[in-house]
C-alpha cells in the first residue's frame, strides 16, 4: 500500500515512525503546511505521550506537499492518514474518499454529528475504507480487559471508572488544542474513554454530565452513564492548565472480581483482584498506535473491512461526547 501522511504535528511523528519501517504501508508522500517541518527540522519538538522522532529527518525520500489537497491529487498514493487538527478531518477525509484512496483519520471523527454522517457516506459511496484512530481499543491493558469482559468469567460488570488527565496542551501549533471550534476541548482526550465505554458496555441508557468550560471551552468533564440492570460507570477527563503528568486509568468491578490498570502506578500492569488476591493478568505488548496502523493497513490490502472501530461506532462515540459537552453548558 502506497501511503500519504498528511499532518507533521505531534501525532504525525508517532505515525511516521511506523509507516517508515511498516512492512504492510511505504511511505511514499508527506503534507505539511510548516514549512521547517516539511523539511524535516524535529528536534525539540513535543508530545505528551509516545515516542516519536524527536531529531532532525532527511525527508527527501518522499514527495512533499505544503498544501493537503495536492498529496490527495498524487494517483501513485493509496491510503491517506490525516493526522491535523479536528476541524479539518472531515473535509480532507471526504475529499480523500471521493479521490479514491483509503482513509485512516486520527480521533475524534470529526466536532458535529452531520460532519460525521458525511464521513461515514463517503466511504460508503466511494467503496472506499475509513478507520478512525481510537487507539486504546488496540491498548494491551484495554484488549485484555474487554476479553475478561466478554468471558463472563468473573461475572457481570457492576461499576466502571475512567480517569484522564493531562497538562493542558498548550504547546499545541498555533494553540488550536486551546480553540473550540478547533479541538472541542477536553472532548478531544475524553473521547477516548467515551469509545471505551461503548466497546466495553454499550450505549447508555441515560447521561449526566457536570464540569468546567470557561468561554464555553471544555477543560474539566465528569460524566456518569446508566445503563439498565448495570453498570454504572463514571468517567472523569481534564486539562490543567497549571501543569502535572498526564494520567489515564480504569477500575472495572464485576461480580467475582475487579480490574485496575492505572499509568500514573504502574504503567504496564494490568490487576485483577479476586478472593483477596490481586495478581497481575499478563497482557500483550504491542505498541498501540503502530498496532492500530498495522491492523487497518493488513485489512485493506488484503480487501476486507475493518471491524475493530467502525466508522458508526466512532460516529456514536462524537454524538455521545457532543451532549456531554452541551450539558456542560459549552
Amino acid at each position: 500500500m502506497k501511503v500519504g501522511l498528511i499532518g507533521l504535528g505531534a501525532i504525525g511523528r508517532v505515525h511516521f515512525a511506523y509507516w517508515r519501517k511498516s512492512s504492510v504501508g511505504q511511505l511514499v508522500a508527506v503534507s505539511d503546511r510548516d514549512q521547517p517541518k516539511l523539511d524535516g527540522k524535529w528536534t525539540g519538538l513535543e508530545f505528551n505521550i509516545g515516542p516519536q522522532a524527536q531529531e532532525d529527518v532527511d525527508l527527501s525520500v518522499f514527495a512533499q506537499y505544503s498544501r493537503a489537497e495536492d498529496l490527495l491529487a498524487d494517483p501513485e498514493i493509496e491510503l491517506v492518514d490525516i493526522c491535523l487538527p479536528t476541524r479539518l478531518h472531515a473535509p480532507l477525509a471526504v475529499a480523500a474518499l471521493r479521490a479514491g484512496k483509503h482513509v485512516f483519520c486520527e480521533k475524534p471523527m470529526s466536532l458535529t454529528a452531520a460532519d460525521c454522517a458525511a464521513m461515514e457516506e463517503a466511504a460508503k459511496s466511494s467503496n472506499r475504507h475509513l478507520m478512525i484512530g481510537h487507539c486504546l481499543r488496540f491498548w494491551p491493558q484495554y484488549v485484555k480487559a474487554a476479553e475478561l469482559l466478554r468471558s463472563g468469567e468473573y461475572g457481570r460488570p457492576l461499576y466502571a471508572e475512567m480517569h484522564r488527565s493531562s497538562p493542558a496542551p498548550i504547546w499545541s501549533d498555533g494553540d488550536w488544542y486551546m480553540k473550540r471550534e478547533e479541538s472541542g476541548g477536553v472532548l478531544d482526550m475524553h473521547i477516548h474513554d467515551v469509545d471505551v465505554a461503548l466497546w466495553w458496555f454499550g450505549r447508555p441508557q441515560k447521561i449526566a454530565a457536570t464540569g468546567y468550560a470557561p468561554k464555553g471551552l471544555p477543560m474539566i468533564v465528569d460524566t456518569a452513564w446508566t445503563y439498565e440492570g448495570g453498570p454504572a460507570v463514571q468517567m472523569h477527563a481534564s486539562w490543567d492548565r497549571n501543569g502535572g503528568s498526564f494520567r489515564h486509568a480504569f477500575r472495572v468491578v464485576m461480580e467475582k472480581g475487579t480490574l485496575v490498570h492505572d499509568l500514573a502506578v504502574d504503567p504496564q500492569a494490568l490487576h485483577l483482584l479476586a478472593g483477596g488476591k490481586s495478581t497481575v493478568v499478563p497482557v500483550g505488548n504491542d505498541w498501540a498506535y503502530e498496532a492500530e496502523l498495522d491492523y487497518f493497513a493488513r485489512e485493506v490490502a488484503a480487501g476486507r473491512s475493518p471491524q475493530r472501530s467502525t466508522p458508526a461506532e466512532s460516529r456514536l462515540a462524537v454524538e455521545l461526547a457532543l451532549e456531554e459537552m452541551r450539558q456542560l453548558g459549552a
